[in-house]
């Protein structure tokens, strides 16, 4: 674990260091990446219509499995730094090709591509994570990747509407002049930035490969054993119901960003900026949940519990959402939905990072990312099937095939939440659980008030509630 001095704020950790030296390389692919992802989107659309945008979709989506769990292997066997550097290195290759494209195979091949880089990088950048912090900073830290991650979409949607503007980057006529290859041009800078700041930053390897005595043999069968070893935790230990939880959650989000437009225009009556509010609703709920577990998670020790209730949340959310009869009610289920899924993000990344052994992390956070693509597209495919089954088999007040999919979503990411409820509810039951979230509580209450400064921390014992 890192001893760096200590950081008590979002600012001092990625000020200087190892992982403000992360933070910033992944916040600038971030931003290309969503800037290339509306270009890629914009080039389908040219190519194929709305079955080229689906092609593209499928393409980030479907190399879950095979990219994880070649990332996982090489982020817990290999060098972490050369795994994130090359696939850096070969993302912006592969994204400035895109600038040549004209056909829809080629376009699908490629992005298949990036992606399966994407999912060999992002187990080493997500394990390496603890390495680079205080134990204490690790819930902040995560809070500030995700920011990273996913609140640049709206930079990287303004970038690409001022590189709309601004003359075509023919670079002396190397790329073609359009406004998508430019767009490409300047997500693989990103990409090659990203590179050169991570090849000259101090990032350790994981703790087997430390361990693993000079000129060993290699032994043909080793990585298939650390494969399955990895896919044994997973299936078995005690972190199970947190990758299932947060992989069957993401159905509820892929059900909504199938169905959230016809809803909002066709159930409630609204126009396509309806849509949009509904988003806007639930990237701002995520944001505070985010901030508010950040200003308070400190006092909770029990990530697992945090998740278990959060998701908890999200699902009843969802499940109201599906039952209001306005766009502003629908905004204001999807704050609480986005608050929900914010914090259950956050703790479940954190969780993984305090509890899962350094050999063994790479593995488990590829896992996780494979698990949630595959949530995520098989709600985004089967979402719509279902909504058409449903059609004209129920009598009004149910006769709503959207209303009544985004419901059954809502439904399985509560039944998820409630899992992860069950599987902690021998702790819940203990009295000393019950008087600790109790301090905590009033605790959080005097740092609102202005009267508390300690930042809480863990019980000895590792239950809920400030020292």
């Amino acid at each position: 674990m890192a001893t760096d001095a200590r950081a008590d704020s979002g600012w001092a950790l990625i000020r200087r260091g190892p992982f403000a030296r992360l933070f910033w390389a992944g916040f600038v692919t971030s931003v290309g990446d969503w800037a290339a992802l509306f270009a890629q989107i914009t080039l389908a659309d040219s190519i194929a219509g709305a079955t080229g945008i689906l092609v593209v979709l499928a393409a980030r989506l479907l190399p879950g499995l095979l990219g994880g769990a070649i990332g996982g292997l090489l982020a817990d066997r290999g060098s972490r730094k050369a795994v994130m550097v090359v696939a850096d290195v070969g993302r912006g290759v592969l994204v400035l090709s895109l600038a040549w494209v004209g056909d829809l195979g080629t376009l699908f091949a490629i992005s298949i591509a990036l992606e399966l880089l994407t999912l060999m990088g992002q187990p080493a950048r997500t394990a390496v994570l603890p390495n680079l912090v205080p134990e204490r900073s690790l819930l902040l830290a995560n809070s500030m990747t995700l920011a990273a991650a996913y609140g640049t979409f709206p930079i990287g949607a303004a970038l690409s509407w001022m590189i709309g503007l601004a003359p075509p980057i023919a670079l002396l006529g190397l790329i073609p002049s359009t406004t998508e290859a430019s767009v490409f041009a300047v997500d693989a800078l990103t990409f090659f930035a990203s590179a050169a700041v991570l090849a000259t930053t101090a990032i350790p390897d994981a703790i087997s490969r430390e361990r693993r005595p000079a000129g060993e043999r290699f032994d043909m069968k080793a990585p298939l054993r650390d494969l399955a070893d990895g896919v044994r935790f997973v299936a078995r230990g005690s972190v199970r119901p947190i990758v299932v939880g947060m992989s069957t959650a993401l159905f509820g989000g892929g059900v909504l960003l199938v169905l959230g437009r016809d809803y909002a225009v066709e159930t409630l009556a609204a126009d396509e900026a309806g849509f949009f509010a509904l988003l806007t609703a639930l990237g701002t709920g995520a944001g505070l949940g985010i901030v508010a577990l950040t200003m308070f998670g400190d006092r909770v020790a029990r990530r697992d519990v945090t998740f278990a209730f959060a998701t908890t949340l999200t699902g009843v959310a969802l499940m109201a959402l599906a039952l209001v009869q306005t766009v502003v009610g629908g905004m204001g289920w999807a704050t609480v939905m986005g608050m929900g899924a914010g914090a259950a993000y956050v703790s479940g990344f954190t969780h993984l990072h305090e509890t899962v052994a350094d050999d063994l992390r790479g593995r488990t956070f590829a896992a996780l990312f494979s698990l949630m693509r595959v949530g995520l597209l098989v709600s985004m495919a089967i979402a719509a099937p279902v909504a058409s089954a449903m059609e004209g088999r129920f009598d009004s007040p149910f006769d709503d095939p959207a209303r009544n999919t985004i419901f059954l979503g809502g439904a399985i990411v509560l039944l998820s939440g409630l899992g992860v409820v069950w599987s902690v509810r021998e702790m819940l039951r203990t009295p000393r659980f019950a008087s600790a979230a109790l301090r905590s509580v009033a605790a959080a209450a005097r740092l609102l008030r202005g009267n508390g400064t300690d930042p809480g921390a863990r019980d000895d014992d590792g239950e809920w509630g400030p020292e």
